[in-house]
């Protein structure tokens, strides 16, 4: 009870009771200091809940804490100070000291509270009681500053009203603090003003109540303290309100400035997202930690989910990717993955598999994303549906697939026959029927050069266009161009000549079939357009690290107006002269494409009415020449016979007439089953076979073939309009077929193809090295020249040396990366026996060996009919 009674005034008051006034001014001081703090709370709290970040959110209710916490203790001492005693006061400053941290800590337990989105009314409730406790006991230890002078005693009923007030007041501050959060930012703003004017009420009723439950009596016994452990009250005023204000605006400043920072901040995120949603692609990011970050609109459809902050492990669970061959993509080779690691993802196409049974095809691009110091700051994919785009080529190509097919059919058969009676070969015909018979003939030529030229265009833009690069001696291929194309510039009374006629080689590396199309355009166009009795001019020389093939005309020239667009698809002159020429307005277009793939340029100049001359330049190269490949003499027909397998009667009569005409023996089959039964019965030098039967599949039958002992080493020349088709779809099975040839047939390629047929000889077959480590492909390269070579292997370079000096080889395919050396290293050593070398390796020749090697290839880039081809073709 004792000291019950030494802190509270039970008795009545004593007669010596200090009476004291207040200063008005200050009063209204502490009040307004008061609803400034207030007003600081509540903006630090909406800083608080609004920061994600948990480190920044650590600063802010440090200094948050600091700054409300200084502030309430401010306006307690500024109302102490408003208390005029009729003796002078000073205040103990470790008692004041103390009472500030209180403050500061009861702001901080305030703004804890307050941080959490996820709360409950007991954890409200509870923490109002603990922060209106907290200020009350800041409140009295700065009373038991002042009693150098006095001994206070309290009277209960107030003492007790006046914690009542601090829980009340700091219960109502939280839920206002919570309410003022909500809602549009203008009432946002008008709830915080009203709240703070509220909040200073309530703080100045718990502190005035405080104060008047306050009795003072002089303290006899008390001793002027030190002048450095005590402050001067008349300072304390003027310092505690300068020191508060200048705190209240760094705060107000810093939360003012960050806020608007945070606004500018999602205003650009709103922005960002806004663009993102409305892209057609899909979009994924996630940070460094590997944490989803962004899933756009996009995205979200096929997955049917909008959560983020998921870890990237997770993406498995909404979708999964697939290779084009359906095998699985591993979660390390997760494009995204990818991208976080610093790999660039760019046209991956991948087939998407999602969680609700969609199937799309897409390709994908992504990267990582480092900022301006080079700190990773995450990764991104950009996702491309072109699951409608390949469906849409996919119709496009089965469009032009089977007009081309039900268009060139027949016009082959037309153009055959027309031929024939053209070439005087049924007979000669009166002059006005030779005519017509011209005109149809010219007309067939023009649809169906205008049928290959736009299904050249397809495949040039599907990117489809293949191209079968040898080194060959260009002078050659220009003389064979201009030979054939000289019976052509007989009808318009124009002559070619090759000026000058050197004999210097120019080796390039070029598709031959593919120049020799530039070349007949080139030419074609030359003396279509040249005036009558004027010679075309074609000069083939070298032009520093290039040759420069230019065939000039004099002629009608190309106006300056139509310059700018002749390499343009559909491109042709406006005047009545140059459209009476015919020709697609193709030519050109495809011709400079070509020249191009072949790392050439194609260029031209012309005066009006005057000389024209369009070039080409093609690199040269060092490598050594691989023979171009002659038709052998018609004569080799001579007893040699030939099985046709065609379904159009028309075109097989055609061709049974031309070959019959080379001297050849020819027998004709309608359906697969007519040939199985002629091959029981005869045998023959070649099947020229078309894939498409109506009893089974040409490829199908093909392999049937080659199944059969008898007919395993049948050579066969695949005539057809899916030729190329057909061969990308035996996918190697048949890589044993001689030539695959597109109908309209060229007779001279036929021919060629026919002559350069070799009769298989199992007891003389040429003898191969393969120097390769990898069991694999030893065992792919055995079994593909199982039927034209007898293969050795060496496993390494020892071995290789070894087997070079006790055996002759007729061929040695070489891998450069072996277990113990490079390939490069025996090179010197088989150039000594003067066996051919094929370098066959996943890395490019050093050109620097080139001159040890006939032929290089790379195996990614090389099908097993390349390498069969090439290697047949050293041998």
């Amino acid at each position: 009870m004792s000291s019950f009674s030494e802190w509270f005034q039970t008795a009545p008051i004593p007669v010596d009771a200090l009476i004291g006034r207040y200063d008005l001014k200050l009063v209204a001081l502490s009040y307004v200091i008061a609803v400034i703090a207030s007003y600081v709370a509540l903006n630090l709290v909406g800083r608080l809940r609004s920061e994600r970040s948990s480190h920044i959110r650590l600063y802010w209710l440090a200094g948050g804490a600091f700054a409300m916490g200084s502030g309430i203790w401010a306006m307690h001492f500024v109302g102490m100070l408003a208390f005029i005693m009729p003796m002078p006061m000073e205040y103990d400053v470790s008692w004041t000291a103390a009472s500030l941290i209180v403050a500061v800590l009861a702001s901080a337990l305030a703004l804890f509270i307050l941080q959490k989105k996820d709360y409950s009314m007991l954890h409200l409730a509870l923490g109002g009681l603990i922060v209106g406790l907290a200020i009350s006991t800041m409140h009295y230890m700065g009373m038991e500053g002042m009693k150098f002078h006095v001994n206070i005693h309290y009277l209960p009923g107030l003492f007790f009203l006046s914690i009542a007030i601090g829980i009340a007041a700091a219960e109502t501050a939280i839920w206002l603090a919570l309410q003022s959060n909500y809602g549009s930012r203008k009432k946002q703003f008008n709830l915080k003003i009203i709240s703070s004017f509220l909040m200073g009420l309530a703080i100045c009723g718990m502190h005035y109540t405080g104060m008047a439950a306050a009795v003072f009596t002089p303290n006899l016994s008390h001793v002027m303290a030190a002048e450095n452990s005590t402050i001067e009250p008349r300072y304390l005023a003027y310092f505690i309100t300068g020191i508060s204000l200048f705190i209240f605006i760094i705060a107000l400043t810093a939360s003012g400035y960050y806020k608007k920072m945070i606004l500018a901040i999602e205003n650009e995120k709103e922005f960002l997202n806004a663009m993102l949603d409305n892209l057609e692609d899909g979009i994924i990011a996630c940070n460094a930690a590997g944490r989803i970050t962004v899933l756009n609109h996009t995205i979200q459809k096929y997955i049917n989910s909008n959560k983020i902050n998921k870890n990237i492990n997770n993406i498995s669970n909404y979708f999964s990717l697939f290779t084009l061959n359906n095998n699985p993509i591993s979660p390390d080779e997760f494009p995204l993955k990818r991208a976080l690691r610093g790999e660039l993802v760019r046209g991956v196409e991948l087939i998407m598999h999602t969680k609700n049974d969609g199937v799309r095809h897409v390709v994908i691009d992504g990267q990582k994303i480092i900022n301006s110091e080079k700190s990773n700051l995450g990764a991104v994919i950009v996702i491309h549906d072109v699951t409608d785009l390949k469906q849409t080529e996919r119709l496009k190509d089965e469009f032009v697939s089977t007009v081309s097919h039900e268009l060139r059919t027949p016009l082959t058969s037309i153009r055959g026959s027309l031929g024939l009676l053209v070439s005087g070969i049924m007979g000669v015909f009166p002059e006005k029927a030779k005519k017509l018979l011209d005109i149809a003939n010219n007309n067939c030529e023009r649809l169906l050069l205008l049928i290959n030229d736009i299904l050249d265009i397809e495949k040039i833009e599907a990117g489809k266009m293949d191209f079968e690069l040898k080194v060959i001696e260009l002078n050659q291929i220009v003389k064979e161009s201009i030979d054939v194309n000289k019976m052509y510039a007989e009808k318009f009374n124009v002559t070619i000549e090759l000026t000058p006629n050197n004999n210097e080689e120019y080796l390039v590396s070029v598709d031959s079939s593919r120049l020799m199309q530039v070349l007949a355009n080139l030419l074609s166009n030359a003396c279509k357009f040249s005036y009558e009795n004027e010679k075309v001019s074609v000069t083939v020389k070298q032009v520093g690290s290039s040759v420069r093939v230019s065939i000039s005309n004099r002629g009608v020239g190309i106006s300056p107006e139509f310059k700018s667009r002749i390499f343009q698809k559909f491109s042709q002159g406006d005047s009545s002269t140059t459209r009476g020429k015919g020709g697609t307005g193709l030519g050109l277009n495809i011709s400079k494409t070509i020249i191009e793939k072949l790392g050439g340029v194609l260029h031209f100049e012309s005066e009006h009415n005057d000389l024209t001359t369009f070039y080409f330049d093609l690199p040269l190269v060092q490598q050594p020449l691989i023979s171009h490949e002659e038709s052998k003499p018609l004569t080799e027909g001579m007893s040699k016979r030939l099985l046709i397998c065609e379904d159009d009667s028309d075109q097989a009569n055609y061709l049974k007439l031309l070959l019959e005409s080379a001297d050849f023996i020819v027998d004709v089959a309608i359906t697969a089953a007519e040939v199985r039964k002629l091959l029981e019965h005869h045998e023959y030098h070649a099947l020229l076979l078309d894939l498409i039967l109506p009893d089974q599949d040409g490829i199908s039958f093909i392999r049937e073939l080659r199944a059969n002992q008898k007919t395993m080493y049948l050579p066969i020349i695949v005539l057809s309009v899916i030729a190329q088709a057909g061969k990308e779809l035996s996918n190697g099975d048949a890589v044993s077929i001689v030539d695959w040839l597109d109908k309209p047939i060229d007779f001279n390629k036929l021919l060629t193809a026919i002559n350069k047929i070799q009769k298989h000889d199992s007891q003389d077959l040429p003898h191969i090295l393969h120097v390769e480590d990898n069991k694999d492909t030893q065992e792919i390269v055995e079994a593909l020249l199982e039927k034209y070579a007898k293969v050795t292997t060496a496993n390494n370079l020892k071995e290789a040396k070894e087997m070079l000096k006790k055996d002759k080889y007729n061929l040695v395919i070489l891998d450069l990366l072996l277990p113990d050396g490079n390939g490069l290293e025996i090179l010197p050593m088989i150039s000594k026996y003067h066996a051919p070398v094929l370098v066959f390796s996943d890395t490019n020749l050093n050109q620097d060996y080139s001159k040890f090697v006939s032929q290089a290839l790379l195996k990614s880039n090389s099908s097993n009919e390349i390498l069969l081809d090439t290697i047949k073709k050293l041998l």
